[in-house]
């Protein structure tokens, strides 16, 4: 086999993980830097300051890949703000993801709304919840199938043109659809815990209403979080902030958990995850940024642990927070453990 086959084929493997998961779950992926996109994680995080909160995310992986093949690429940008006088926060998201360079791509805009109940002098309940309309568009004269690759030569004949398939193509190429998510999120000063489930309308994304699990629809997908703050010492002048946190996602036989830490000291953050995938690690994830005023500005790198290796590329995130509370002086109405979501 020669090696411009070895490296088509090593790509198309690549595309199917990448068209499969994608299929399946990416319409709300999992950032990395999931903390820099905590309404796409729960709701229940709506209204997390007063002032107006605006998030922004992008994120690359595997940039490496094949250049036929373009990685999977998604954005993300959340507006949302606190109204105290009936204890409610609103919210707006956007998200849009491409993988295989425009062979899936997917579209979300949702509005979101929580509201916060006061347990007692410092416990807090969140409860929130998502409705979304998602557009998937399939680029489906790209997609290449089984039948279509010559073990010697490839997909395409030495004419230049793709070979043949079987497959039929599909009466349309694209879905719409509401999705549904809600959230519950407990606080105090020390630490926050949550749960949230998205899908809970299990909608249909597949052009070609088949589904090769045994469920009808897009599975129900789970996140549990949770943290602590620790202020190792916190004043004016003085800011030092250990922040160790988990986040595990169930749906379907997907399952994930991110564990690790983010340390700031003054205007400066880092930090360090462990991502495990279903039963093998997945990836070491560093994390180096910096928060100044109403700014803050963030990347992280997965090192890929898997067999998929670094050869790839990994993956980069990059974030940027804009959050006016900080101009005014105003966080939230109580001490609370959320300074790495600032």
């Amino acid at each position: 086999m020669t090696q411009h086959i070895k490296r088509f084929l090593r790509a198309f493997s690549c595309l199917l993980v990448v068209s499969f998961s994608n299929t399946s779950f990416a319409q709300d992926p999992v950032y990395s830097q999931y903390y820099a996109q905590s309404l796409h994680m729960n709701p229940g995080f709506t209204g997390l300051s007063f002032a107006p909160r605006f998030e922004m995310i992008y994120r690359n992986q595997w940039p490496l890949i094949d250049k036929a093949f373009a990685a999977y690429v998604t954005y993300g940008l959340s507006y949302d703000q606190f109204f105290k006088n009936i204890n409610s926060g609103f919210g707006i998201q956007l998200m849009a993801d491409d993988a295989g360079g425009g062979l899936l791509k997917t579209i979300k805009v949702a509005g979101l709304y929580g509201y916060q109940a006061q347990i007692s002098e410092s416990n807090y309940l969140r409860g929130g919840i998502e409705l979304g309309f998602v557009q998937t568009n399939y680029d489906w004269d790209r997609f290449v199938f089984g039948d279509q690759i010559d073990p010697i030569i490839g997909p395409i004949s030495p004419g230049g043109t793709p070979f043949p398939t079987d497959e039929i193509r599909p009466d349309k190429t694209n879905v719409s659809y509401l999705d549904i998510g809600t959230g519950l999120l407990y606080y105090n000063p020390y630490f926050n815990i949550g749960v949230s489930a998205k899908h809970i309308n299990t909608p249909q994304n597949d052009i070609l209403k088949v589904n090769s699990s045994s469920y009808n629809g897009i599975p129900v997908r789970w996140m549990f979080h949770g943290g602590m703050q620790l202020d190792l010492a916190k004043s004016s002048r003085n800011i030092s902030i250990l922040s160790p946190a988990f986040l595990l996602v169930k749906q379907s036989e997907f399952f994930q958990l991110n564990l690790g830490t983010q340390y700031q000291f003054s205007t400066v953050f880092a930090g360090l995850w462990y991502r495990q995938a279903r039963n093998s690690g997945d990836a070491l994830i560093g994390v180096l940024g910096f928060k100044k005023g109403a700014w803050k500005m963030g990347y992280s790198f997965d090192f890929t642990l898997s067999q998929l290796g670094i050869a790839q590329g990994g993956s980069h995130e990059l974030s940027l927070g804009l959050f006016l509370g900080e101009i005014r002086k105003e966080k939230t109405n109580i001490n609370d453990c959320f300074e790495a979501f600032r």
